[in-house]
């Protein structure tokens, strides 16, 4: 067996804890021992992994500009089931291979400009010199209008999920955890986003397939379209701004719109924040914050009332 077998190893593991959890440890699992094996490791059993092989994975994801906090994410899955088969030898901490998760409520706004990602989009539309041009634009586009993903956006069925009568999107392949949602009173921009992307879909006949990557080329999509990224400086390196910085713009627009006012991290301070929302809507502005990141954290995959998530990607009004 080719080192795929960590995934039949991930898969069999005998885990402790609630079944939401163990689904998610072996997802994240597998997502390691499928980069391990793009990164050119033939290892076979978790029993033989080594630091070695945790630090290619966390180079290659670093590459591919994976926030710290993701590769955590994957890293204590993968830990654990080293340490299910008995393999105590990896580092129980991540500083070692560079990664340092952080408070998750930024002090600083992640959000691309409005015409930086244009420009992007534009170049890729109109960029001669790589097949894949148009295609990647399509998908930073749905990542910019409708705040989905980097995954999501490329697995996202358009023909199977996508209801234009009824303006919604059920977002339910590539999703964190595996939890599906609703995407529902889409904007004529996001229709229009949902529409500029169906000339790249297959054609197939069959539901969860009719996607952005190519057929028959699956994960290795994801290289792709990094390589898109780099065509067009959306590099954290070239410009300070990810492909994930989509997102942010997406959710930092939905607040603005919701409450009227800027989020905490377009301020110097909180109290400046509080100040502020307090001068554009006096005393409703909590409940406008409250309403906003409730919203924001539905759309974002997650329940309302996480508000480490939308502190994440708002700053905290408190």
């Amino acid at each position: 067996m080719k080192s795929i077998s960590l995934v039949w190893g991930a898969n069999k593991a005998t885990l402790s804890g609630p079944r939401s959890k163990q689904h998610r440890v072996r997802q994240n699992a597998r997502a390691f021992a499928k980069r391990l094996r793009r990164a050119g490791f033939g290892v076979q059993k978790w029993a033989k992994i080594s630091n070695k092989h945790f630090a290619a994975v966390a180079k290659q994801m670093k590459d591919e500009n994976v926030g710290d906090g993701r590769i955590a994410e994957v890293f204590a899955a993968a830990r654990t089931l080293c340490e299910t088969y008995g393999n105590d030898s990896i580092s129980p901490t991540n500083d070692v291979f560079d990664i340092r998760r952080g408070s998750i409520a930024n002090a600083n706004s992640k959000a691309v400009a409005l015409a930086y990602v244009q420009g992007a989009i534009n170049k890729l539309e109109n960029e001669l010199g790589y097949e894949y041009g148009p295609r990647c634009a399509a998908q930073i586009r749905l990542q910019w209008e409708l705040g989905l993903r980097r995954e999501e956006s490329a697995k996202v069925d358009l023909v199977s999920d996508w209801d234009r009568a009824e303006r919604s999107l059920l977002v339910q392949y590539g999703t964190k955890g595996g939890r599906s949602r609703t995407l529902t009173n889409l904007s004529d921009k996001q229709q229009e986003a949902l529409e500029r992307a169906l000339p790249y879909i297959s054609q197939a006949d069959r539901p969860g397939i009719h996607n952005l990557m190519p057929s028959g080329m699956g994960d290795k999509w994801q290289e792709k379209l990094s390589y898109a990224a780099k065509l067009c400086g959306f590099t954290k390196r070239e410009s300070g701004w990810t492909l994930h910085s989509n997102r942010h713009e997406r959710f930092h627009r939905m607040y603005v719109e919701h409450t009227g006012f800027q989020p905490p991290n377009q301020h110097p301070s909180v109290e400046a924040f509080q100040q502020a929302a307090h001068d554009k809507a006096g005393d409703e502005w909590p409940r406008l914050d409250a309403e906003a990141r409730d919203e924001i954290e539905v759309t974002a995959g997650h329940s309302a009332g996480r508000r480490d998530v939308s502190d994440a990607y708002l700053g905290s009004s408190q």
